[in-house]
């Protein structure tokens, strides 16, 4: 039943019209299932009594047992399992409905008594998680593996037997560089095809819907596990965050800071890093100068979302989804810092922020796997120069001096420029509206 479903959804037009037709027969398996075992039951018994009375009675019992064996059973069974069953189970429905017609005043009672004892909807497969997971892995495609395990051995084969060849004391006497032993055959390679070939194959299988790729079975598999984890097994706590105090001079020092963590958003604190007040975004930025020396506090913090941390990973992406925000703070106390946030108040001590989810953290969750953001590199490039108090001092300066100071002032300048331009035509478009109103 359950395959007739799946072909009704997503099948080709014929398989979708032949699944139409059988449904409604097979919704109702047990007035079926008595139908056709009382038909069977009645051709069974009645096929020795009709050939008692053309040939002897041994001769009746021997072909009767074949013939129930042959038509009833072994050759019916082969036909209706094999790759045509959904046709011919169409092509026979309106005789089964004529059948079941027949026998329903026998069938019927006994059907809905079965109903009543099993349960009617019995049959109705649902597959668990975990065996939804087992049944997309048989669909992997298997065969890129297979081919890497296969390259791996015959590469480390060769590479041992041709250096224990070439560098063996006998091979260096008695044969010369250039013209190394013979190396022996490799029964492996038989096995392996070509690049092309073995790409072929694998396209022409994914297209065909029976195989899926390495890459679509773990991301299924993901789908499937993110709402059985909380945002505490995904988030990061916040001893490991980066942060910054809402009084804090955005001067050069602090503008290297941001960029060597390497964030878009920076969470901001006032007086303790458990009074969270809003996220700094790192673009907005771009427009000041550090010689100015603002304060953090003379910007536009956004408010991040609020999370327990018992929310399940596909609520947090669901809220993500939505374009609030990026960035989630989990906290049991979700009610209370918010209403602290729309009145404007400090958080209470006793509120604990455990750590921080971003749409990052989620979407790994997902794909199974490390996303690698492009200012990762450069971060984990210099986490290790970074360690020593000299040459932070150095990186700092250079930074500051060199890098910071060129880039947001080129770029301070250009936003400027802009700004200026839409001014000026602005204006030029008012004085062209009043000289033409004027004539």
């Amino acid at each position: 039943m359950l395959n007739v479903r799946i072909l009704e959804m997503e099948g080709t037009e014929v398989e979708k019209q032949y699944a139409r037709n059988v449904r409604p027969v097979l919704e109702r398996h047990h007035l079926l299932l008595v139908t056709l075992l009382i038909v069977n039951a009645s051709a069974n018994e009645a096929l020795p009594i009709f050939l008692d009375k053309l040939v002897p009675e041994g001769v009746s019992i021997i072909l009767s047992v074949t013939c129930v064996l042959m038509f009833g059973e072994i050759i019916p069974s082969a036909i209706f399992t094999g790759p045509n069953q959904l046709r011919i189970a169409a092509a026979l429905t309106p005789g089964v409905k004529v059948l079941m017609a027949v026998v329903f005043p026998i069938a019927y009672p006994i059907s809905k008594l079965l109903d009543w004892w099993i349960g009617a909807d019995h049959d109705a497969a649902q597959y668990k998680r975990n065996e939804l997971k087992a049944l997309v892995t048989l669909q992997r495609d298997s065969e890129a593996v297979r081919q890497s395990f296969l390259e791996s051995q015959l590469s480390s084969h060769i590479s041992s037997t041709s250096s224990s060849v070439l560098m063996s004391p006998n091979t260096l006497r008695k044969q010369p560089l250039l013209k190394p032993e013979p190396e022996p055959e490799v029964e492996v390679e038989l096995e392996i095809e070509s690049p092309n070939q073995r790409k072929r194959r694998r396209q022409q299988a994914l297209a065909s819907g029976t195989r899926l790729n390495v890459d679509e079975v773990t991301i299924i598999h993901g789908a499937l596990d993110l709402s059985c984890k909380t945002v505490t097994e995904v988030m990061i706590p916040m001893s490991e965050i980066f942060m910054l105090e809402i009084d804090t001079k955005l001067n050069h020092n602090t503008m290297a800071d941001i960029l060597a963590s390497g964030h878009s958003r920076i969470p901001v604190y006032e007086t303790r890093r458990s009074n969270i007040v809003g996220l700094l975004f790192v673009k907005k930025l771009i427009v000041l100068d550090p010689d100015d020396a603002r304060l953090i506090r003379d910007l536009v913090l956004r408010k991040p979302i609020l999370v327990p941390p018992s929310g399940s990973c596909y609520s947090m992406l669901n809220e993500f989804q939505k374009g609030r925000s990026h960035i989630a703070l989990v906290t049991k106390e979700t009610e209370l810092v918010a209403t602290c946030w729309r009145n404007n108040m400090p958080i209470p001590p006793h509120v604990a922020f455990e750590g921080i989810v971003t749409i990052e953290d989620v979407i790994e969750e997902l794909i199974q796997e490390e996303i690698e953001d492009e200012s990762d590199k450069y971060v984990h490039d210099i986490v290790d120069v970074w360690n020593t108090k000299s040459q932070q001092s150095r990186l700092q300066a250079v930074a500051s001096k060199t890098f910071i100071t060129k880039k947001l002032k080129m770029l301070a300048d250009r936003a400027r420029q802009r700004v200026r331009n839409r001014n000026q035509d602005a204006q030029t478009s008012i004085q062209v509206t009043i000289l033409s109103g004027s004539e």
